[in-house]
């Protein structure tokens, strides 16, 4: 008779694996985008620079501050908008569809004094269009064209104010501010759905500021 085969069992324990992934380096950490945007005294500084708008550059820039300030929304996702995608939420907000990164459908509020806006700026270059932003006049034959994301990204840069890092102003700098301020004033959901980030999660870690101010209450004179 052969003898039996002996299955030798590890003395040591062996490790169950990790139930947690491991936190990766691509990963947001925590309040990464602080000093990314632009401080209050500097969109108020803008707010100001635009308040009175004389000619069809003035008025174009001042339409874009107003659409990027309020809508927080990415340079293709603002060059992109048009009337066509124009509808109504169920309690009367203006909302406008819009094609967000990786290509889902998302919905943006357009104030109606903005909009107004739009109007305004389209009548004064006598020319309407389903686009809301559009080109200089081209020095060949006049005609205008949807802004391009590189012409938004060289109006912008010719504000030529910096972020609260010392950068020059960039379009995404905005959407920084925007999400900045909504994220301290109302939370994580709503910056999400501001974004249009797939995940809470992801819009806390990059907005969580890594520090707070407590003065208001720490103060023993």
């Amino acid at each position: 008779m052969e003898n039996a085969r002996v299955i030798q069992f590890p003395s040591k324990r062996v490790l169950k694996p990790l139930l947690k992934p491991r936190r990766i380096d691509s990963e947001p950490s925590l309040g990464q985008m602080v000093g990314k945007g632009l401080t209050d005294a500097t969109m108020r500084e803008l707010a100001l620079k635009f308040k009175n708008p004389q000619s069809e550059r003035d008025l174009r820039d001042r339409l874009i501050f107003l659409l990027a300030s309020s809508t927080g929304l990415r340079a293709k996702e603002l060059v992109n908008l048009r009337f066509s995608n124009i509808t109504h939420s169920p309690e009367g907000d203006i909302l406008v569809r819009y094609r967000k990164k990786g290509g889902k459908l998302g919905y943006t509020i357009i104030h109606e004094n903005i909009l107004d806006e739009i109007k305004i700026y389209q009548n004064f270059i006598g020319e309407k269009s389903d686009y809301f932003l559009l080109s200089l006049p081209k020095k060949k034959n006049g005609k205008r064209s949807p802004l391009s994301t590189r012409g938004l990204q060289w109006v912008v840069n010719s504000w030529d104010v910096q972020t609260a890092s010392g950068k020059l102003i960039h379009p995404h700098a905005l959407r920084h501010t925007v999400a900045q301020k909504t994220f301290d004033h109302f939370g994580s959901i709503a910056t999400q759905k501001l974004l249009g980030h797939s995940s809470a999660n992801t819009t806390s870690n990059y907005y969580t500021r890594p520090y707070f101010n407590a003065g208001s209450v720490l103060n023993w004179s």
